[in-house]
C-alpha cells in the first residue's frame, strides 16, 4: 500500500514501551512515518516542524503516549479525496487508563460551536489537507498549550470538516499528559482566531 498521508510523531519523555507501542500500531497503515525530538514548552513550534516534513498532500500527526487504529487512516484520505471542499476528517477515540486498557469511548460528532470551546472536541485520529495547514503554521508556532487546537480551528475555517463515526485513536489517560502538566492555556485564551 502506498503512502497518502505524511504523519509525524513527536518525542520526548514519554515511556519506551509506550512509543513503541504507538508506532507498531501504525503497522500497515498508508502513511509516510516522520519521527522528531519534541520541543519542550513548544509544542506549537515542533508541531511546525513535523508538518514541514514530507510533501504528500494529506497530513496527520500521532502521540507517543497513544495507539491509533491502522484502518482509520484510509476512510479519512477517502472521505477528503471524495469531498474537496474538506479541509479536515477525525474519527472518535477511545479513553485507555495507564496500563492501555479502553475505558470509554468518546463520539465526536462535528459541532462548529464545541469546536470553538472545547480543546478535545476534534480530537479522535485527524487528517488535513497540507495546502490548508502550512499556511497557518506561523499562527502556533508560539504556543504550547493549544497548539493543535488552534490549528484545527484555524484550518477548519479553509472548508468543511468531516466527522467518521469509527475509533481512530486510543487516548491514554495518565498523569503526565501534556495538557495536565502545560501552564500556557491557564494565563489566558487562545490568540482570537480574526487576527492576522
Amino acid at each position: 500500500m502506498s503512502a497518502r498521508i505524511d504523519v509525524h510523531l513527536l518525542t520526548l519523555d514519554e515511556p519506551t514501551e509506550w512509543r513503541e507501542a504507538c508506532i507498531a500500531s501504525l503497522a500497515g497503515a498508508p502513511i509516510r512515518l516522520h519521527r522528531l525530538p519534541g520541543i519542550p514548552g513548544c509544542v506549537g513550534k515542533a508541531r511546525a516542524a513535523g508538518f514541514a516534513r514530507g510533501t504528500l498532500p494529506l497530513v496527520s500527526f500521532v502521540d507517543p503516549d497513544d495507539r491509533y487504529e491502522a484502518a482509520a487512516f484510509a476512510p479519512l484520505a477517502d472521505a477528503l479525496e471524495a469531498c474537496p471542499s474538506a479541509v479536515l476528517a477525525y474519527t472518535d477515540e477511545t479513553l485507555m487508563d495507564e496500563q492501555g486498557r479502553d475505558t470509554s469511548v468518546r463520539r465526536l460528532a462535528y459541532s462548529a460551536f464545541q469546536h470553538a470551546h472545547s480543546a478535545s472536541h476534534v480530537h479522535g485520529l485527524i487528517v488535513m489537507r497540507r495546502s490548508a495547514v502550512e499556511p497557518v503554521l506561523p499562527r502556533i508556532t508560539d504556543l504550547d498549550a493549544g497548539a493543535e487546537w488552534l490549528l484545527t480551528r484555524l484550518v477548519a475555517r479553509q472548508g468543511s470538516v468531516l466527522h467518521l463515526p469509527l475509533v481512530g485513536r486510543h487516548w491514554r489517560q495518565h498523569p503526565n499528559q501534556h495538557h495536565r502538566r502545560a501552564r500556557s492555556m491557564a494565563s489566558g485564551p487562545l490568540p482570537n482566531l480574526a487576527t492576522p
